[in-house]
């Protein structure tokens, strides 16, 4: 290979990469002093601060580093208010415990700004899936006020029902289960957190039929070989499908701050995404999702 064409192979490398691309993740957590439960390495080797304080400055420190404008960030009502208070590009969403908070606390914080997203919903840990009346009310409002539901799709970590959840099962993280929801409130802003995961082909048939349905791509890019796999097939399916332009980025870091860059580094690797198709995903289709006047 002569001077030329090394220069124009390492320009081409360049380009496909993200560069110091803007980027919207949609899918991070917050947590309190009574409820953060970090503190040991992922089997990845992420590290994970032994605070929720420490958490919160990593958190900023990495979406600093990889030029984060927006991020969803979910959590209990006192965590996700801590968090925006520290630091305005997060945005807050509500996640959900077997026990929700009541309806009209739930509408008062929508009304005030303090939800702007409902969700991380993790109705799968409890036994239940969107479909479920308790939800309905609170559905409702979302609707009415314009307010995104972010919905958990897929599976869980490794013996999760014998560690904190004897309710969950894998086969209710089905994105199929919820397509009466769909129905039910047309309006409805819904994007499925980790496109599906093990049930990635039902998300791409749910993103091919109702096409008003968004995902993000949650702990497919970093967490396992598994979900690495995942998102490969995934990805693919929804480029073959013409949907990707309704895939966003989002790391779902948990404990583990490091998440966003291992995150970022898998989705530079995929060759058959183009530069473009990276920009969609990790900005620009969350931008419209969220409509995000800039």
């Amino acid at each position: 290979m002569d001077y030329k064409s090394i220069l124009l192979s390492l320009l081409g490398t360049f380009i496909a990469t993200l560069g110091n691309s803007q980027i919207f993740d949609v899918h991070l957590h917050s947590y309190t002093d009574n409820d953060y439960w970090g503190g040991q390495t992922h089997p990845t080797g992420i590290l994970s601060p032994s605070s929720a304080q420490e958490h919160l400055a990593r958190t900023i420190e990495m979406m600093d580093k990889h030029n984060v404008q927006y991020a969803i960030v979910s959590g209990s009502v006192e965590s996700i208010s801590k968090y925006v208070e520290a630091d305005s590009r997060f945005i807050p969403g509500y996640m959900d415990e077997e026990e929700l908070i009541p309806i009209k606390e739930f509408e008062t914080h929508v009304k005030e700004g303090t939800i702007r997203v409902f969700g991380e919903v993790a109705g799968v840990y409890f036994g239940r899936t969107l479909n479920d009346p308790i939800y309905a009310p609170y559905l409702k409002i979302c609707e009415e006020y314009g307010i995104p539901v972010a919905y958990h799709t897929g599976g869980g970590p490794p013996m999760t029902p014998y560690r904190c959840c004897p309710k969950f099962r894998i086969s209710h993280g089905d994105p199929l289960l919820i397509e009466d929801v769909l129905i039910k409130y047309p309006k409805l802003q819904v994007y499925l957190m980790h496109s599906g995961e093990v049930f990635f082909e039902n998300a791409v048939r749910m993103l091919n039929l109702y096409q008003h349905l968004y995902v993000d791509l949650g702990v497919l890019l970093w967490v396992s070989p598994l979900t690495q796999d995942y998102a490969v097939r995934f990805l693919k399916s929804a480029k073959n499908s013409g949907v990707l332009n309704r895939v966003m980025f989002g790391t779902d870091q948990m404990v583990w701050p490091g998440a966003a860059t291992k995150s970022i580094e898998f989705l530079n690797s995929l060759e058959f995404l183009t530069p473009e198709d990276k920009q969609m995903i990790v900005y620009h289709n969350a931008i419209r999702f969220f409509k995000i006047d800039e």
